[in-house]
C-alpha cells in the first residue's frame, strides 16, 4: 500500500496546490477503499467508494473517499439522510449552527469513529489525523495483514 504521507514533500516542493499523487498510488488507494467498503458493508454500514475530488452528489451512508490531492489516501465520511431535508438546508443557508446542525455534525462524528473502530478491529491500520480548528480526518492506511474470513 502506498503511504499517503510521502506525497506531502512532493506537494510542497512542486509548490502546486493542484498536485496529484501518481496513478499507481491512487490505484493502490482505490483497491484499499474497495476492501474498506466491503468490510463496512459486511458489518452493516452501507458505504460507497468515491473520488474526493469529484463534485458528484453524495449518497446517503458511509463514504470511503480516495484523495488524489491533499490530504492524499483513503478517508471515511458519513452522509446522513437528514442533510438532504428542506429544514436542514434552510438552517444551513441561515447559518444556524446550533440545534439540528450541531446534532447532525456530532452524530456524524460518532458514526465515522464507529466505522473506524470496526475497521481497526478487523485489522486495518487506521489513524485519526488531527487537523486545525478541532477537525480531523479518519484515515485508513493499510488493509489487514491477516484478514478475518
Amino acid at each position: 500500500m502506498t503511504d499517503p504521507f510521502r506525497f506531502y514533500r512532493e506537494l510542497h516542493l512542486a509548490d502546486d496546490p493542484a498536485y496529484r499523487a501518481p496513478r499507481d498510488a491512487v490505484d493502490s488507494w482505490r483497491e484499499l477503499a474497495e476492501q474498506v467498503r466491503a468490510e463496512l458493508a459486511r458489518m452493516g454500514f452501507p458505504a460507497t467508494v468515491l473520488s474526493a475530488e469529484m463534485p458528484e452528489s453524495k449518497p446517503v451512508g458511509g463514504h470511503v473517499l480516495v484523495h488524489q490531492m491533499e490530504p492524499f489516501g483513503v478517508t471515511l465520511d458519513w452522509h446522513a439522510p437528514v442533510r438532504d431535508g428542506r429544514s436542514y438546508i434552510e438552517k444551513v443557508l441561515n447559518q444556524e449552527q446550533y440545534g439540528l446542525i450541531m446534532y447532525v455534525s456530532l452524530a456524524t462524528e460518532v458514526i465515522i469513529r464507529a466505522m473506524l473502530g470496526v475497521l481497526k478491529e478487523a485489522g486495518f491500520r487506521v489513524l485519526i489525523d488531527h487537523r486545525e480548528h478541532h477537525s480531523y480526518l479518519c484515515r485508513v492506511l493499510e488493509p489487514p495483514r491477516f484478514p478475518m474470513v
